[in-house]
């Protein structure tokens, strides 16, 4: 399988990408990075860095080397609400993968890493944070609407995965130590979250929903996935 992956320097997304490299079944990387990785992981045969100076811009030879892919895991993302990183490089790369489609003809399965208290209905009230919540929302949204697309001819496939507190497969840190004690209804190990998007994203996840928000399935599959 042919994976591409984005957020890769992150905490979340370096795991996704060390899993991969370990995963068999996926042969080939394609990495969308703003910057250098390390070399460690960078001189993997089977893993192909792509420096993105501009993510809203997709020139036709990156758009070569996406073609093919069977799935994406996208990790990049942060708290601080920026609607170009948050909206529009998410759209942008789906207007630019929409158009290898109609060539390849490849079912591709699209994974969105998400916080757990996003909203997708612009006129609900909120409390807390409510326009960066929204600003979320709005970019699932989007995501969702190439499944519809005429050039993807329903070959698209978007998933959101709300991942709920996230902590290191070893407790480390007093952050680390907090999440333990939360428990497994609200905190997941690293590790177990990276396994269970990409298990998703090879195989989906066994029912109609869209959306996985249930931090305690998401453990149990990611440690299932992790065991095989």
């Amino acid at each position: 399988m042919k994976f591409i992956l984005t957020g890769c320097t992150g905490f979340i997304g370096s795991e996704v990408l060390s899993q991969c490299l370990r995963n068999p079944s996926i042969t080939s990387i394609i990495a969308l990075s703003r910057r250098e990785l390390p070399k460690a992981v960078a001189n993997d045969p089977k893993l192909k860095v792509l420096i993105m100076k501009d993510f809203n811009n997709y020139p036709d030879s990156v758009i070569k080397e996406l073609s093919g892919a069977d799935a994406c895991i996208w990790c990049m993302g942060t708290t601080a609400g920026i609607r170009e990183l948050e909206v529009d490089y998410l759209f942008a790369f789906g207007n630019a993968f929409a158009k290898t489609i109609p060539e390849t003809k490849k079912r591709f399965r699209y994974l969105h890493l998400s916080g757990s208290a996003t909203e997708r209905d612009p006129e609900k009230a909120l409390w807390m944070k409510s326009e960066m919540r929204k600003m979320k929302g709005e970019a699932k949204l989007n995501m969702f609407s190439f499944t519809k697309k005429e050039e993807t001819q329903g070959l698209w496939e978007t998933l959101i995965v709300k991942s709920g507190f996230v902590i290191q497969k070893e407790v480390k840190s007093p952050r680390d130590f907090l999440g333990w004690m939360a428990g497994n209804k609200f905190t997941l190990r690293v590790d177990e979250l990276a396994a269970f998007m990409i298990d998703a994203s090879a195989n989906g996840w066994g029912n109609s929903e869209d959306t996985m928000s249930d931090v305690f399935t998401i453990s149990s599959k990611g440690r299932k996935a992790l065991g095989k």
